[in-house]
């Protein structure tokens, strides 16, 4: 459900309401209507976008610190550093977002305006790759980077970098059968990487394998574009829990279009092919995951047009997480495998045959992947022999980097500083990059040597937090009712007074794939920090069912959402009940997607606890809501109807006693309007008041500025008025 849970960081960095002081909160400047909708005055942004250049030491990355948004090259030997293109050189059309390096290192690809550009970092000069009216994306240079391969109206096609000449690959593209694209539900559920891409060069680059998705026998689901005269229907492919699903196929053509077209249909007891795939290092065969309807059964394959070997089959009592394809290591002789079959996600070595050669790393802890990243979650030095990842040992409210040989040995920490770290390797293994941030450091970027010993500060933005006053966010960890540690925060307003009695807001997600108490920058968002200014206490607890403490503590919630989630947020309730500074009869709740879901079920199951609740963009009932996402947690309707029914926030929409802000933007994608309706439509049933603000035009995650300005003074207004 990666839409739901990136709409919270939209909701994170976008917090706009002004907010006055209460007596003895003095400070040097006030957070202003104008102030945080441009957080940027505050904290200004860092570079974004960082890849290293091929075969060098150097790496871009795109910044806009300086004017003109552009991309700058960083020499990570000399540190220095000199602008590539600007964003007024390249002009409008072209997007500095989507650039990729050549694999010589020598041209930029990039998209925009519907077409594809080409900039040669020797002579700077930008050209345009194609022409035309068609939307041309998903693009990527071939292995020699002499061509590239890109998705037009569904179809698949390469274009000659030097003669411009344009190969058409496929030509069955249409409304419902996607070539090398992925669909909605798709790129949603099971694509663990940011690109809507689902194509791959051969390292020989004579053939490209690419998934074709048919999505004819999904149901249809309309949307509403009313901001017209005249409204017009847009209907989206959309399948429900037990709905028929996406009719996906493995395929390879030659990319000089002269050969067939062989094919690697769905087998009995398959229901997806994974998107994220790979070719082996002689380009022999393709390799790629199935995934049973339940996400409990996964299969390696190793296929070519003459045979299909399954390495590895993966099996799980409830569900399985990892969709990332293996790594081919010593020449395609072996291979690196990511598995929680111990209960959290570990490395493992494989032979190409099969055999398991030894597990790399273990212990209570999990190798992440980095959220919102379109990067692995493990990068390999092959030449010296190392593996870099992000961990949560020794603290799951940290993320640390961490390296192991390929023989399982040397393992080391390479960060310490207490916060969350992320890493970006360089091609030839020497340099890394560590993105970190804390709660209390906004993003900073290190350059590190490989063995983690610090080389240089890339940037760490100048900020006037000082010039703020602030609240406090403390970090604890509270027991669950039978004794299980559950991470919290508690954000404290300024000049806290333990004499005084404070009214409490929790902020709450609680679903699986996610953590929001974490020791990161934006963890405590601006939303937090106005309601804290006006005297809330805030309030964020991790229940099981969350992300970041191992396969059991997730998989609590199997086949019965809400119940498990809600139990361990009562006991950080209780908790927050037996501190002398918390009023009991003045608690509300927050949450958007999943966590609109938990506010709904909080305050329908547990009726007597909140005084007021806003839900936005909630899931009402997980009949709604797509079949890959809900099916993995609570199976199909048919198998778990009790489930579905005791989740249910509709059925329970008669118990609501709280008063209730509902928000949702009219055309979500993700979590339907209808949800939102339907439970409207019990509380009407039902006699039971509430207030309703439908944002028109945005989707799951606001992104409109005057949209985004109104949600959160809406629900700033909310929390000072009734609660």
């Amino acid at each position: 459900m990666t839409g739901l849970r990136s709409a919270i960081s939209v909701l994170i960095i976008s917090l706009v309401f002004f907010a006055t002081p209460l007596p003895g909160q003095e400070r040097t400047q006030p957070l202003t209507l104008d102030l945080i909708s441009h957080p940027g005055r505050i904290v200004p942004p860092g570079p974004a976008n960082i890849h290293w250049r091929p075969h060098t030491d150097q790496f871009s990355f795109e910044s806009s610190s300086e004017g003109d948004a552009a991309i700058w090259l960083y020499d990570a030997t000399t540190g220095t550093k000199h602008l590539l293109l600007t964003q007024a050189a390249a002009g409008s059309q072209v997007d500095l977002d989507s650039y990729q390096w050549s694999p010589g290192g020598d041209r930029l690809l990039l998209e925009g305006g519907g077409n594809l550009w080409l900039f040669d970092v020797g002579t700077g000069k930008l050209r345009s790759l194609t022409q035309g009216a068609e939307p041309k994306g998903e693009a990527t240079f071939s292995p020699q980077g002499d061509r590239a391969g890109f998705v037009a109206n569904n179809n698949l096609f390469v274009v000659d970098l030097k003669s411009g000449h344009i190969r058409r690959l496929t030509s069955d593209g249409s409304a419902t059968v996607l070539n090398g694209v992925l669909d909605w539900v798709y790129g949603e559920e099971l694509a663990y990487r940011e690109t809507k891409r689902a194509y791959e060069w051969s390292p020989d680059g004579k053939k490209i394998a690419y998934l074709q998705l048919d999505d004819g026998p999904v149901p249809q689901y309309p949307l509403t574009r009313f901001l017209k005269v005249h409204a017009s229907i847009f209907e989206q492919r959309f399948p429900q829990p037990g709905d028929p699903n996406p009719v996906a196929t493995m395929r390879v053509v030659e990319a000089n279009g002269n050969g067939g077209n062989a094919a690697y249909t769905l087998r009995h007891g398959e229901e997806y092919i994974v998107p994220a795939f790979l070719w082996t290092p002689d380009s022999k065969a393709v390799c790629f995951l199935t995934l049973n309807r339940d996400q409990a059964s996964e299969v390696v394959h190793l296929w070519s047009s003459g045979a299909d070997r399954h390495p590895v089959v993966e099996t799980d009592p409830y569900w399985i997480n990892n969709v990332e394809p293996p790594q081919f290591v010593a020449g395609g002789k072996e291979f690196l495998w990511l598995s929680e079959r111990d209960g959290w996600n570990h490395l493992y070595l494989y032979t190409s045959a099969g055999k398991l050669l030894k597990k790399l790393t273990t212990g209570d802890w999990l190798i992440d992947h980095p959220i919102f990243e379109d990067v692995p979650s493990y990068q390999v030095d092959q030449t010296r022999g190392w593996i870099y990842f992000e961990s949560t040992d020794p603290d799951p409210r940290e993320r640390q980097l961490y390296r192991v040989r390929l023989d399982g040995t040397g393992f080391k920490r390479l960060t310490r500083q207490p916060g969350t770290h992320a890493l970006t390797l360089s091609p030839d293994g020497r340099f890394l990059i560590d993105n970190f941030s804390s709660l209390n450091d906004p993003p900073e970027i290190h350059l590190l040597r490989s063995d983690g010993t610090y080389v240089a500060t890339i940037d760490k933005p100048a900020n006037d937090l000082a010039e703020y006053s602030l609240g406090k966010t403390e970090l604890r960890t509270i027991k669950a009712a039978d004794g299980t540690p559950l991470e919290a925060r508690l954000l404290e307003p300024p000049h806290f007074d333990p004499r005084r009695k404070y009214p409490v807001i929790v902020d709450i997600y609680g679903g699986p794939g996610f953590q929001i108490v974490l020791n990161q920058w934006g963890a405590t968002s601006w939303l937090d920090q106005l309601l804290a200014e006006r005297g809330f206490l805030v309030w964020s607890l991790d229940n099981r069912g969350s992300h970041g403490r191992g396969h059991a503590f997730e998989t609590v919630i199997f086949k019965d959402m809400g119940q498990h989630e809600l139990e361990d947020q009562l006991a950080g309730i209780n908790y927050l009940k037996s501190l002398p500074y918390v009023d009991p009869a003045r608690i509300g709740i927050f949450g958007w997607s999943y966590g609109g879901y938990m506010t709904l079920y909080a305050l329908t199951h547990a009726p007597d606890v909140f005084k007021c609740g806003v839900a936005g963009a909630p899931v009402t009932d997980w009949h709604y809501y797509d079949s890959i996402y809900t099916e993995r947690y609570m199976r199909t309707p048919e198998e778990d109807a009790e489930g579905y029914r005791k989740s249910s926030d509709v059925l329970a929409a008669a118990n609501l006693h709280a008063r209730l802000l509902l928000i949702h933007g009219v055309a979500d994608d993700n979590v339907h309007l209808q949800n939102t309706i339907n439970f409207i439509q019990a509380l009407v049933k039902a006699g039971i008041p509430y207030q309703l603000y439908l944002q028109p035009a945005q989707k799951h995650g606001f992104t409109e500025e005057a949209a985004i300005s109104y949600n959160n003074m809406r629900i700033f207004e909310f929390f000072v008025h009734d609660l």
